[in-house]
């Protein structure tokens, strides 16, 4: 009888500590409910570390409501981060049930519920997050938050939930916060649903280049491009791709492609004057130029660059002459020469006007006043070299 009465008694002291343990987090709710979030703080940290209620998912769903409290009262800077933690711990132990592995999902709908008003909380901790420049922990946030979209209890209560604005804002934060991988992964969701337009496989490109994957650069701004035909920076970014890439002929489809569709971008006919310019393809790339200055008569580039193929298809032309053992024959050549040296003076000339402390615009300008003894032009262009 005694031994009964022992383990009666024993059951009994198990039994109360227990609920001495729950009733700690009973205490945190009435104390949350009352306004005393510090207090409250100290029940539910007791229920955390409590074997006897650190299994219960109900000490997860009011640790979550205490932090956030923490974190909106400013006491607490990751507190809504723990919070969407704690909500992870309470829908792990209610898929696991009690210790005879009863009750499971007994708290799915209220954890359900509590997660429908919490992702609002994320939210404006994200957006904060970002704001402050805090991206590491905005990308946290914005995970979360897509973490809850997706799982099973959310969903039973908002239903399935693809939020584009977030997954976009996940990557400008992990990009921002230099973590390449995240901002990958969250860049090709959003070009996948094409949310965030032309900037995403922009942002995207740079992600790649940052990492240094040629690979990755060219095929996200090939499926760019098919995604936003419309979009020019995509398409420029891809021909300039294939020009630093040496894809020249690959360079020359898409270039073709972005004149049809539209005749009145200078950028695209440089493009494929420097194309053909690289080809050693004269006579094209000097029509690409001057029909891009037509659109454009400040475009620097055209002009630099056509002053240097007549600059140099002059030197060319010099040393046919140089070969030449017929006198008659070697002034008929130079003076051809000369004439394409004098080609090439006007357009350095307006090129200088555009940009007059460019060194290689002055440089070749200085040459070209020699040759032709313009003395007082070449003294005040040696001046401006100097002064640079």
């Amino acid at each position: 009888m005694m031994k009964k009465i022992i383990l009666l008694l024993i059951s009994v002291i198990a039994v109360s500590g227990i609920f001495a343990q729950k009733g700690k987090v009973t205490t945190a709710t009435t104390l949350l409910d009352q306004g005393d979030v510090t207090k409250a703080k100290e029940a539910i940290d007791a229920a955390l570390a409590s074997e006897k209620s650190n299994t219960w998912p109900k000490t997860y769903i009011v640790a979550a409501k205490v932090y956030t409290k923490l974190a909106k009262d400013g006491q607490d800077d990751q507190g809504i981060i723990k919070a969407s933690e704690f909500y992870s711990k309470a829908i792990e132990f209610d898929k696991k049930g009690d210790e005879k592995g009863k009750k499971i999902g007994r708290y799915k709908n209220e954890i359900g519920q509590e997660l429908l008003f919490f992702s609002n909380e994320l939210t404006n901790a994200g957006v904060q997050a970002f704001n402050k420049e805090d991206f590491a922990n905005a990308v946290k946030a914005f995970e979360n938050l897509l973490e809850i979209n997706t799982n099973e209890y959310a969903v039973a209560i908002q239903g399935e939930k693809v939020d584009t604005a977030i997954i976009f804002n996940a990557a400008l934060a992990a990009y921002n916060a230099k973590d390449w991988t995240a901002a990958e992964k969250y860049f090709n969701q959003s070009i996948d649903l094409k949310y965030g337009g032309g900037d995403a496989v922009l942002l995207l490109h740079q992600v790649f280049g940052s990492a240094k994957d040629s690979t990755k650069m060219g095929a996200n701004l090939i499926k760019g491009f098919e995604t936003y035909p419309e979009d020019d920076r995509i398409l420029t970014e891809l021909i300039n791709f294939y020009l630093t890439t040496q894809q020249n002929e690959r360079a020359l489809d898409y270039l073709n492609k972005a004149i049809e569709s539209d005749q009145s971008n200078p950028s695209f006919y440089y493009a494929r004057g420097v194309l053909n310019d690289n080809s050693k393809n004269f006579d094209a790339a000097i029509a690409d130029y001057k029909k891009c200055l037509e659109l454009d008569s400040e475009y620097f580039n055209a002009l630099f660059n056509m002053g240097v193929m007549y600059f140099n298809k002059g030197v060319e032309e010099v040393n046919v002459a140089n070969d030449e053992t017929d006198m008659k024959k070697y002034e008929a050549k130079k003076a051809i020469a000369e004439g394409t040296f004098k080609e090439a003076l006007p357009f350095f000339e307006r090129a200088h006007t555009i940009k007059p402390e460019d060194a290689a615009v002055l440089e070749s300008l200085k040459t070209l006043y020699y040759r032709f003894e313009m003395m007082d032009k070449y003294n005040e262009t040696e001046a401006k070299l100097k002064a640079l």
